[in-house]
């Protein structure tokens, strides 16, 4: 994942962010997010993570769900995340969550394209 998890990210973005854990304390899943500076009005999503184990049983959806409702508390009225074209799983899983948005080529820079999903708040 290169520098999408770099350790800036975890220390500036993981107390916006959200956490889930296993009863025995060991990581689950995470969300790393912030309010816009630019949109104050935008929360987005840098990335978000689910135990492959515990896939498919709505940990990814709770910590949507969970950032959204913070985000909320701020005056955020919509979400915004990324995802790229080949990621078939990150894609249904926005769309399932009523994200939409257009691919945007080059978002990221040259042949990094992007779909730029957004639903309005609060996710249900």
């Amino acid at each position: 994942m290169g520098l999408t998890l770099h350790r800036l990210f975890f220390d500036q973005l993981g107390p916006g962010g959200v956490w889930i854990a296993r009863a025995d304390g060991s990581p689950a899943g995470f969300l790393l997010g912030m309010v816009s500076l630019s949109e104050p009005d935008l929360a987005y999503v840098h990335l978000h993570a689910v135990d492959p184990a515990l896939r498919g049983q709505g940990v990814g959806a709770t910590l949507y769900r969970w950032f959204g409702e913070r985000a909320m508390e701020k005056g955020c009225t919509r979400i915004r995340a990324l995802a790229a074209p080949h990621r078939e799983g990150s894609i249904a899983f926005h769309r399932a969550l009523g994200f939409d948005g257009p691919l945007v080529a080059d978002y990221l820079g040259a042949g990094e394209d992007r779909i730029v999903f957004e639903r309005a708040l609060p996710i249900p």
